[in-house]
């Protein structure tokens, strides 16, 4: 006999890629996807910080993830696509856009379906650049960043995808 599963057992998660990596968020957080027209700089910002866009009538800061994640540079792009998410920072709700390589898709997988990584494997791509000593160390800040944020992985058509903890991703302190 076949046993289904409840609709409330099943999660659901939004699938992007920054440098060479995939990654994963809650559908729930996904507000809308863009391809910004005009980003302003933001004068003493951190790096991984792109700038201040309008979205409506509100502004909202851009946030790389591949260099808040410190992953090799995105490729060369006029209009990369952006996320807009709605997301809570220490108790502040908010919207952030996040700067990404491609969309991916809407994924929906069983909690037990998810790896628990302590020490979080690269593709062979980047563990081959570490090997050969070339940017060994932004491997190492990339291999670190990632684990901070990262703690699961689900694993989908042998993609594997880091799913990203939205409330340690970023602070209000980084974002002001």
């Amino acid at each position: 006999m076949l046993t289904q599963t409840s609709p409330q057992a099943l999660k659901k998660i939004f699938t992007f890629s920054a440098g060479s990596e995939t990654f994963g968020l809650p559908l729930h957080l996904l507000h809308e996807v863009i391809y910004p027209e005009h980003i302003t700089r933001v004068p003493k910002a951190p790096a991984f910080m792109a700038g201040i866009l309008t979205y409506g009538s509100e502004t909202i800061s851009v946030l790389d993830l591949s260099k808040k994640l410190c992953l090799a540079a995105p490729s060369i792009r006029v209009h990369h696509p952006a996320i807009i998410i709605n997301t809570s920072i220490e108790d502040e709700t908010m919207q952030l856009a996040l700067l990404v390589e491609r969309f991916g898709k809407i994924v929906q997988y069983k909690p037990s379906e998810t790896i628990k990584r302590k020490n979080i494997p690269f593709k062979s791509s980047s563990a081959k650049l570490s090997h050969q000593g070339q940017n060994s160390a932004a491997y190492v800040q990339s291999r670190e960043a990632i684990r901070k944020f990262v703690s699961e992985e689900l694993y989908r058509a042998g993609v594997r995808i880091r799913l990203l903890n939205e409330t340690t991703l970023f602070s209000k302190e980084e974002l002001t």
